[in-house]
Order: structure tokens, then C-alpha cells, then sequence
């Protein structure tokens, strides 16, 4: 691969150093940048007319169940119970490993197309060791960097399944995969999905968190989606009780966590995954996330899953995001443009652990 120069652009480089450059130049030397500025030049680069164009980082989508990629707007007419009823204990129950090789391929080449370049695939379907292989075989051939989080299956009549959850993913399999094709080397790394303290048993939540800390393996749960649960156990509480928040535990969604879980999300430096074109569609509510900006909490989006936000437009989550939270505190100052696509760049990468390798020009 040569090299590549882009002139004359508007460069968002999401870089606090750099900043703007409203007639920038980009240099890409194989497949790495080699330096962002005014003015530059490469001989023998190939020239690329950059004016009247905007040069931007990928997006980096937080958390996605790329399986569900084919079941693109089932999650239409019903709240998140008819989603888990219909989307994923339905038909994600008859997923063959042929299926979710498929549907993960459509959905990562959907992803590439809008922009997206670094994604995190929460795998909670993966019935099987031959579903994870498959969906791995996906990511693979799509050249997109991320983190693969290794679930349970949606299957309910499953042992290890997400409705029961009563027995530990595969830890085996997980260590197996560690040991040879996510072994930290290439673009994919690898995670652990949790069901967490509201869906499933102390003893698993509690020895799938102790496995991945154990194996210095980022986690993730999803949190506080409804009200009900919410009120059924205060799961962010719960987690800072048992020392199971951090930088290395993704929570996603976290609708209603009040003012001391917020903070305590704060001081442990625990990132947050938001995914507000979904949270709307199935009714679960809006994610305080001008309160967790305030309090110093990284909030990162996501599209969660085409059954319910239909498409990988991240414009179209950065745009709802921000039009959401001004019209919550009836103030358009509250939540500007350039907050929001940091959120969708270097935020995200940030919290997937990557902020050194992508979401900024640099």
C-alpha cells in the first residue's frame, strides 16, 4: 500500500491538540496516518481533493447484537418484553450457525458503508460453539476493529440461557478463543457479555464478573433498561457494593440510575453505552445523559440492534441524542453538536479500551 494525501479539507480531528482544521490535510501511509496539519506533501502520494469535503474518525458503535442484523424493524409494535419475546427468544432461538454468519455479515457491511469502523459485538445468542465460530468468521472477513463480548444463548429452553440465566457462559470455549483467534494480536479483541444482577442468579453474575477480572477481560451488562427492573434491584448500587464497577465494565443503557449511582460511575471510572434510537422505539426511557457529561461519567452511543433502531445510521443517533436531551431541559445550550460527535468517535473508542489506536485524526 502507498501513500494517500488528502488536501484541502475539513478536517474534525476530535484531537483536543489539533482541533478544526477547516483547510486541512490528512497523510495515510498503508494503512496507518501518517500526520494531520496545513500545508503538507508526500512525493509519490496519491493526491485526493479534499475542499468542499469534511474528513472525520469511523464512528465507533458501542454495543450492537450484530446476529439480529437480518431481523432489521421486527421490534416495531411492542415494548422490551415483546422485543426479548419475539426478536430474541423467538427468532433467535432458530438461529443456525449458517444464519448468524449471514446476518452478521449484512450488518457489518451496512455498518462499513455508514461510516462505522470500530464496533462492539455483544453476542447473546451464541447457542452454540459453532455460532461463535461462525460470527467470529464474520467479523474477520470484514476488516472492522472492535471487541467481540462472548454471551449466553437466547434459546430458553437453554441451559445457559439469557431468559434463565442460570448456568455461566462458556468459559472453556471463551479461554480456547482467548488462546488462539481473539488472542489480542489482530483488530478484534476480546470481552465478556454478563446478564448482570438483573438477569440472572448472584452465584453466575457474580463468577462470570470474577472470570473476566481474573482473565483481564473486559465485561459488559446491560442496566436499568425499565423502570420495573430498575425497581426490582438497583443494579449500578449493587455493582459498587460488590466492586464490580470500572474502567474494564461496560454498562449499557442505565435509563434510571439516580444522582448517587451516576456519581458512582464517576469515581470509578466507569463508561456508559447509550443507544437512544432503540431506548425510544421499545418505550424504556431516556438516559440522563447530560447528568452523567456533568458528572464526569464517559457516555458513548450505540445502535443496539436493527430490530429495533432499523438501520447502522449513526447521524441519525447522534442527531436524536442531542434533539432528545435540549428538548428534556428545554435548552438548546445544553447539548451541542461537537459533544455528540466526540461521543460517537473518541468516546467510544475510549470506552472500548482503544482510544490509543482510533476515534481521532492524530
Amino acid at each position: 500500500m502507498g501513500k494517500t494525501l488528502i488536501k484541502g479539507a475539513h478536517v474534525l480531528t476530535m484531537d483536543e491538540r489539533l482541533g478544526s482544521l477547516p483547510r486541512g490535510d490528512v497523510l495515510i501511509d498503508g494503512d496507518r496516518i501518517a500526520g494531520v496539519g496545513v500545508g503538507l506533501s508526500a512525493e509519490g502520494a496519491e493526491v485526493i481533493d479534499g475542499e468542499d469535503r469534511i474528513v472525520l474518525p469511523g464512528f465507533a458503535d458501542t454495543h450492537r447484537h450484530m446476529w439480529a442484523a437480518m431481523l432489521r424493524g421486527c421490534a416495531c409494535y411492542g415494548d422490551l418484553g415483546t422485543y426479548f419475546h419475539d426478536v430474541v427468544f423467538t427468532y433467535g432461538a432458530n438461529f443456525t450457525p449458517e444464519d448468524t454468519y449471514t446476518s452478521i455479515r449484512l450488518g457489518l457491511a451496512e455498518s462499513i458503508d455508514s461510516g462505522i469502523t470500530t464496533l462492539h459485538a455483544w453476542e447473546h445468542n451464541l447457542q452454540t460453539r459453532a455460532h461463535a465460530e461462525a460470527a467470529l468468521t464474520a467479523f474477520e472477513e470484514s476488516g472492522l476493529r472492535g471487541r467481540f463480548s462472548y454471551g449466553p444463548s437466547s434459546d430458553p429452553e437453554a441451559g445457559s440461557s439469557f431468559a434463565k440465566g442460570t448456568e455461566t457462559i462458556d468459559f472453556e470455549h471463551v479461554l480456547e478463543l482467548k488462546g488462539s483467534r481473539l488472542a489480542g494480536d489482530g483488530r478484534l479483541h476480546l470481552g465478556i457479555a454478563c446478564r448482570g444482577a438483573e438477569y440472572s442468579r448472584p452465584e453466575i453474575w457474580q463468577a462470570e464478573y470474577a472470570f473476566a477480572r481474573e482473565h483481564h477481560l473486559p465485561f459488559t451488562t446491560h442496566t436499568m433498561m425499565t423502570r420495573h427492573d430498575t425497581e426490582r434491584v438497583r443494579a449500578i448500587s449493587v455493582y459498587a457494593e460488590h466492586d464490580v464497577l470500572g474502567p474494564d465494565h461496560l454498562l449499557v443503557h442505565a435509563i434510571h440510575a439516580n444522582e448517587d449511582e451516576i456519581r458512582a460511575l464517576a469515581e470509578t471510572k466507569t463508561p456508559v453505552s447509550v443507544s437512544i434510537l432503540s431506548e425510544l422505539r421499545v418505550g424504556m426511557g431516556i438516559p440522563p445523559v447530560v447528568e452523567m457529561l456533568r458528572a464526569g461519567v464517559d457516555v458513548a452511543l450505540s445502535l443496539d440492534t436493527m430490530a429495533a433502531s432499523d438501520n447502522s445510521d449513526m447521524f441519525a443517533a447522534m442527531r436524536t441524542q442531542m434533539l432528545v436531551e435540549r428538548g428534556r431541559f428545554e435548552d438548546a445550550t445544553v447539548y451541542q453538536p461537537n459533544t455528540v460527535l466526540r461521543q460517537a468517535t473518541l468516546d467510544g473508542a475510549r470506552a472500548l479500551g482503544l482510544a490509543e489506536v482510533t476515534g481521532s485524526l492524530t
